[in-house]
């Protein structure tokens, strides 16, 4: 088995720069906007965007209960074209009791906008499909178009 076949990937143009991109990932009040699929709302506990920097989001749903989404850390950072992360680490590198799957986040210049794409890497087949049955596909597919929105938006406030 090679180690892509536990992945999960989502490829898309977005219709805008990658610098409203950015901006719409970067900026935490712009990214509790479109991180966790609507009508479902995401508050940020911790959001440092470094290497090694925490990450800490709170899922609230809208029979307001909520869903704790763990700590995570972020691994690599390069402003406008890549974040990587894990929740197998919380800030400061340290290790977490368990871990369930790392992202990479690319952002690439295209002649229509900006080439998005999202890799989920699990460890193991049962955890891949686990996220495939928790709704990746859909539900990370529908915050990329929400990203969008909002990046288009923020444009439009330029």
């Amino acid at each position: 088995m090679s180690p892509t076949d536990n992945d999960l990937k989502i490829s898309r143009v977005l219709r805008v720069p990658r610098s409203a991109v950015w901006q719409a990932w970067s900026d935490p009040n712009q990214f509790e906007k479109w991180w966790t699929p609507s009508p479902v709302k995401t508050v940020l506990k911790k959001f440092e965007l470094h290497p090694g920097g925490a990450f800490h989001a709170i899922m609230t749903l809208p029979d307001g209960s909520e869903m704790d989404e763990g700590e995570g850390c972020f691994l690599e950072v390069i402003p406008e074209q890549k974040v990587v992360f894990t929740d197998a680490l919380s800030g400061g590198w340290r290790p977490n009791e368990k871990s369930f799957f790392s992202a990479i986040i690319t952002m690439e210049e295209h002649v229509d906008g900006t080439h998005y794409t999202t890799t989920a890497l699990h460890k193991n087949d049962a955890d891949k499909k686990k996220h495939e049955e928790m709704g990746f596909l859909d539900g990370w597919g529908t915050c990329i178009s929400q990203l969008e929105m909002l990046a288009i938006d923020l444009l439009g406030q330029s």
